[in-house]
């Protein structure tokens, strides 16, 4: 009976095993544009995004700064009807754009950011077709924001 459920349990402990690693092998290989053909920029947005806060989004890159001819951030929120264009200056890779609820007050916000080299353009964020897809957030309440993860939590 012991046997028989230590068998069991070893059973099951390799084939999660092997579902595991199938995932990760099926990122790792992975030939989706959105993985390997904007490697030469980063950003990851931040988690959550408060109302009335002010917020450092962050580009970073492996382009020499030498190389950079330009670098714009264009940004909206639900209150523009158009996407405003800023140019960022780079300092070691890294480009930051402060947003200010104060000089851009909204309920959501959606941005994008572009380098452009001597030979090419590159951009961030991009979907699976590598196609530029900006980054669209929800500015949520902060109060509300805990008072929902307490109630989680319990």
């Amino acid at each position: 009976m012991i046997i028989n459920t230590f068998t069991k349990l070893i059973g099951g402990v390799l084939i999660s095993s092997f579902i595991i690693y199938g995932q990760i092998e099926k990122q790792v290989r992975d030939d989706n544009p959105g993985l390997f053909k904007n490697q030469r920029l980063y950003h990851t947005p931040p988690k959550p995004l408060f109302q009335g806060r002010s917020y450092n989004l962050d580009f970073i890159t492996e382009i020499p700064d030498d190389s950079v001819l330009s670098a714009n951030f264009f940004f909206k929120t639900n209150t523009m009807n158009y996407y405003q264009e800023f140019p960022l200056k780079g300092k070691h890779g890294l480009y930051r754009f402060v947003y200010n609820p104060k000089v851009y007050p909204a309920t959501h916000i959606k941005y994008y950011f572009i380098i452009k080299t001597e030979k090419t353009h590159y951009g961030t964020p991009i979907n699976d077709k590598g196609d530029l897809a900006p980054v669209a957030k929800l500015l949520i309440n902060p109060a509300e924001y805990f008072k929902q993860k307490s109630r989680l939590n319990q």
